[in-house]
C-alpha cells in the first residue's frame, strides 16, 4: 500500500465521524500549554522565546514542559500538530445537495481557515523555521496539506464509486489538484500584504467557485 492509499484508507475511516460543532472537552493542562505556546510561537518566532516565557505565561514550572514535551522543539511540534489538525477537522465534508453544492462547501471551509490570520501567521512561521527543524517541517506536511488531500480525496473516491465523476485518475492525486487550485497564489500573496475582511471574502468566493467549475468540468463522467 503506498503513503497516500493509507491517508486515503485512514480519512475514509473515519470521514461519517467529522464533526463541525463537537462540544469541547475540558481543556487538560498539556492542551492549556500547547495554545499558550503556540500563541507566544505566533507572536515571538522560535528563536526569540525562551522556556522561562513559556512558563511565566502558563504559570506552570520548567519540570513540567519537560516531562510533557521534553524541550522546547517537542513543545513546537505538539503546537504543529494542534494547529494542523485545527485546519483539517473543520473541513466539511457533506453529501447532500448537488456535487457542485457539496465540493463549495469543502472548498469554502479549508479556504476560509487556511487564509485565516492566524494560520496565515502559523505559515509565515514555519516558513521562517521549516529548514532548522525539519522534523516538524514533516509534521506540518503530513498532518496539514497531507490530510486535508487525503479528507478531500474519501469524497472523491466516494463520488467514483457512485459513478458521479470519472475514475481512471487516483483520488488523491485529484484531490492534491483541488487543493492547489485553492490555494494557488492566494497563499503567497497574503503571506506577504495585509488584505482587508471584504476583499478576504471576495477572494475566497471568486476562488472556490472558479476551482470547482474547472474541477468537476474536468472529472466529468462524459470528459474521459
Amino acid at each position: 500500500m503506498s503513503p497516500d492509499d493509507a491517508v486515503l484508507r485512514e480519512t475514509e475511516a473515519n470521514i461519517d465521524d467529522i464533526e463541525l460543532d463537537r462540544p469541547a472537552a475540558r481543556e487538560s493542562k498539556r492542551d492549556r500549554i500547547i495554545r499558550i505556546a503556540g500563541d507566544l510561537f505566533l507572536e515571538k518566532g522560535y528563536d526569540n522565546l525562551t522556556i522561562n516565557e513559556i512558563i511565566e505565561a502558563t504559570g506552570g514550572s520548567k519540570g513540567t514542559i519537560y516531562s510533557k514535551f521534553g524541550n522546547k522543539e517537542k513543545l513546537l511540534e505538539a503546537v504543529v500538530d494542534k494547529m494542523c489538525r485545527d485546519v483539517t477537522i473543520r473541513i466539511e465534508i457533506s453529501r447532500t445537495g448537488t456535487l457542485e453544492d457539496q465540493l463549495t462547501r469543502i472548498g469554502h471551509s479549508f479556504l476560509k481557515r487556511v487564509l485565516s490570520p492566524e494560520i496565515l501567521r502559523f505559515h509565515r512561521l514555519m516558513t521562517s523555521i521549516g529548514r532548522q527543524f525539519p522534523e516538524a517541517g514533516r509534521l506540518f506536511y503530513d498532518t496539514g496539506p497531507r490530510q486535508a488531500c487525503g479528507i478531500i480525496a474519501s469524497w472523491i473516491a466516494h463520488c467514483q464509486e457512485t459513478g458521479s465523476i470519472r475514475d481512471d485518475e487516483d483520488p488523491f492525486h485529484l484531490a492534491i489538484l483541488f487543493h492547489d487550485m485553492l490555494i494557488g497564489d492566494q497563499m503567497l500573496k497574503w503571506l506577504t500584504s495585509a488584505v482587508d475582511e471584504e476583499t478576504r471574502v471576495k477572494r475566497i468566493d471568486d476562488t472556490v467557485r472558479l476551482a470547482v467549475k474547472l474541477f468537476l468540468q474536468g472529472c466529468a463522467v462524459s470528459a474521459k
